[in-house]
């Protein structure tokens, strides 16, 4: 299987294109085309392709790199370090894109709060931002912060704490992220999702339209 993750500001795409080898000691050969395309944002595409041919290989001495040589490209070398199983792991589809708390309102104030979630192609870990918009009569200010995460089929683990503060005058806008684990579930529809803290307050959110992260 050839896997491609292609990263995106908001959300990532998987593409695996699967063909069946043959391995002996030495060599591999790849015994079909196969290909593969995902849709990305804004009408991108990942794709993931793999031709048919006699590839040779070297394992190195802790098992953990792997050389190929004759795979088709230029240069027709390829150097490739083992994923284990954590490293390899990125969001669950369903978490991706941006989800809106309610409105909250205090008299001429209003302020709204959304969360993205989105892969950081550096590290396996992935990332949230926090993207507090306030409203004060015809006055906006917009403030965001950033975290890593990590998420489990019913958990995200943020790793760390970050605030920022946005100023006009005696007008502040602030978001802020804790860290901490929080619970999370994903309705059947992928249209709300609640998340618990670990003081049991319950939070509901809901996905907004993949044009609002654009």
């Amino acid at each position: 299987m050839v896997t491609r993750l292609c990263p995106g500001d908001y959300r990532a795409v998987i593409a695996r294109a699967t063909s069946s080898i043959e391995i002996t000691a030495s060599t591999i050969r790849v015994l079909k085309h196969a290909s593969d395309t995902e849709k990305g944002e804004i009408g991108s595409e990942c794709k993931a392709d793999i031709d048919p041919g006699l590839w040779s290989y070297t394992l190195s001495n802790d098992h953990n790199r792997l050389t190929i040589t004759n795979p088709g490209g230029t240069p027709d070398i390829m150097e490739l370090a083992r994923q284990d199983s954590t490293s390899a792991s990125v969001l669950p589809s369903n978490l991706y894109g941006t989800w809106s708390f309610p409105t909250q309102s205090d008299g001429n104030l209003k302020k709204v709060l959304r969360l993205v979630f989105y892969n950081n192609a550096d590290t396996s870990e992935g990332k949230v931002r926090e993207i507090a918009t306030c409203i004060k009569g015809n006055d906006t200010l917009v403030s965001q912060v950033d975290a890593n995460i990590e998420v489990s089929s019913d958990q995200i683990k943020i790793l760390n704490s970050a605030s920022h503060t946005q100023k006009q005058g005696p007008f502040t806008c602030e978001a802020t992220i804790t860290s901490g684990t929080l619970n999370y579930s994903v309705s059947s529809t992928g249209n709300n999702m609640k998340l618990r803290s670990a003081t049991g307050a319950e939070m509901t959110l809901t996905r907004e339209a993949e044009a609002g992260l654009n």
